[in-house]
């Protein structure tokens, strides 16, 4: 498969001058102010944009999918020990301060992003032609997903929408039901604009598509109506019409054509990327450049999966990793208690694996788990012999339609307005064919949730909307009323001249 490499893009900005020869512009110079001025420009202005979903090591080691993951019950971070890369062990055991390094720049991604859409939604022309309508679509699109992100893990955040001037740097956060309202105004407007994932060629696959931004408003609908959302925040309309309208939205996806592979284990296989279960993917590529340690943004890897691989290990077919993501014993159990074996080995490898690969010894740290996330494994042959650990191209699987399946089922169960049986039958069966369900109660969903989307970031905010996230956490150290979001960073805080709030108990 062609991988797409998502470049930044370089934007200089100009100040301007009284003399005016000085305004002329310069020649052969392109600022920001010159710049936007044709369709191959915006485009690379929405490239920006897309470039920002790939950075996981920039500063701080970022990993927006290791923050979603390690406060739930399906990870355990192990690494080297409860000294090595003290930030994430701290995530996990719910011990998170506002001055965490890794919490700073998943809130940084975030604006960095909104920024680099909002730069192209204040330059594209839509009557130029209908690729900079699909631009516009695109860029509403990635604006969207990174606010429903920051709202995810933060709460209320800054709203913004358009470039600012130097007297607008200071902002307060604003309402989380203005932020979703901006969410759905753009998903909505996006969805009309984008293409189908069947007109894209091979090589624009990465892009988002009308499915992608269907099932994310969707996603957002499903947030506003669930329990914890209901009772934090002040939406104009009650749950049931948010199910209603989530529904219709996943709908418009299982209209759409998608289709569950065949073999669950093949869902994350490289050979399956943006296969036809594939909604939204971030794309990665094996670009051989040489680790950069001072700034991890110039590769094109997914750094994730060397710091999820094996501790050690000396193999041919999978090469040694950082060992931070390991997959709980709780989840391991949960799979055995269910008879599910095909998820349990599509989702986690464990020594005998490693034992049947070659490997002979292996590090076991504190808080070993002896199971390994096979979503992120560090298959030798998808990445560099120079400098392996930074460019595995193993994809992000960030919108799927088993996702998209379990969901409807939900907001079917929630507003009666459907039967959800088949829809939960038939993600289940794939994995256990000889054991289909006879009728669906929300317990079905939520497990059905945790065995098919296991260790791909979903558990821990899935806890948090059913309003579960203390029953199933608090041994953790998850803590209500506190945990539900994480920390503002402190030093955006300081940076804001104060007009940034904390969130409460931190």
């Amino acid at each position: 498969m062609k991988k797409i490499v998502l470049f930044s893009l370089l934007i200089v900005f100009a100040t301007s001058c009284e003399k005016e020869w000085l305004d002329l512009e310069p020649i052969g110079q392109k600022f920001e102010t010159n710049y936007y001025e044709t369709e191959e420009e915006i485009f690379s202005g929405l490239v920006a944009a897309y470039s920002i979903l790939q950075p996981k090591y920039y500063s701080g080691w970022s990993s927006y999918y290791f923050l979603a993951n390690f406060p739930s019950d399906d990870a355990k971070v192990v690494g080297g020990g409860p000294g090595d890369r003290p930030e994430y062990h701290a995530i996990g055991n719910f011990n998170i301060a506002p001055t965490n390094p890794a919490v700073l720049q998943l809130w940084r991604r975030n604006f960095y992003g909104i920024y680099r859409a909002n730069v192209v939604l204040a330059n594209a022309n839509p009557e130029a032609s209908q690729k900079s309508v699909e631009y516009i679509a695109e860029a509403k699109f990635l604006r969207a997903y990174f606010y429903f992100e920051l709202i995810r893990f933060f709460g209320d955040v800054p709203l913004i929408t358009g470039t600012l001037s130097p007297d607008e740097y200071n902002r307060p956060r604003d309402p989380a039901e203005d932020v979703f309202a901006q969410i759905i105004a753009d998903l909505t407007e996006a969805a009309d604009d984008l293409p189908a994932k069947s007109q894209l060629a091979g090589d624009e696959l990465y892009r988002a598509t009308k499915g992608a931004a269907n099932a994310l408003l969707g996603k957002a609908y499903l947030y506003m109506a669930s329990p914890y959302y209901q009772q934090e925040y002040d939406f104009p309309e009650p749950a049931n019409n948010y199910y209603e309208l989530a529904a219709a939205e996943f709908e418009k996806v299982i209209n759409a054509g998608y289709e569950l592979e065949d073999n669950y284990d093949d869902i994350w296989q490289y050979s399956h990327e943006n296969g036809v279960e594939s909604i939204f993917e971030i794309e990665y590529a094996n670009i051989d450049r040489g680790g950069d340690w001072g700034n991890g943004r110039v590769n094109g890897g997914n750094i994730d999966v060397q710091m999820s691989g094996p501790r050690g290990i000396s193999t041919d077919t999978l090469l040694a990793g950082w060992g931070f993501d390991m997959v709980s014993q709780d989840l391991i159990a949960a799979y055995e208690a269910e008879g599910d074996s095909a998820r349990k080995y599509g989702t986690a490898y464990g020594e005998d694996f490693l034992t049947e690969i070659g490997a002979s010894e292996w590090e076991q740290p504190e808080g070993y788990t002896g199971w390994y996330s096979k979503k992120r494994a560090p298959w030798a042959h998808l990445t560099s012999e120079s400098s392996p650990e930074w460019n595995f191209e193993t994809n992000e699987r960030m919108i799927r339609y088993a996702d998209v399946l379990l969901m409807c089922a939900e907001a079917y169960l929630q507003s009666g307005t459907g039967n959800p049986l088949p829809l939960v039958n038939q993600v289940r069966e794939r994995a256990m064919p000889d054991d289909p369900l006879s009728s669906v109660t929300m317990e079905d969903i939520k497990l059905e949730r945790r065995l098919e989307l296991a260790m791909e970031g979903h558990r821990f905010f899935d806890l948090v909307r059913w309003g579960d996230a203390a029953s199933e956490l608090g041994e953790l150290g998850f803590i209500p009323g506190k945990h539900e979001v994480f920390p503002i960073p402190q030093s955006e805080i300081d940076n804001s001249n104060g007009k940034l709030e904390q969130n409460s108990n931190y």
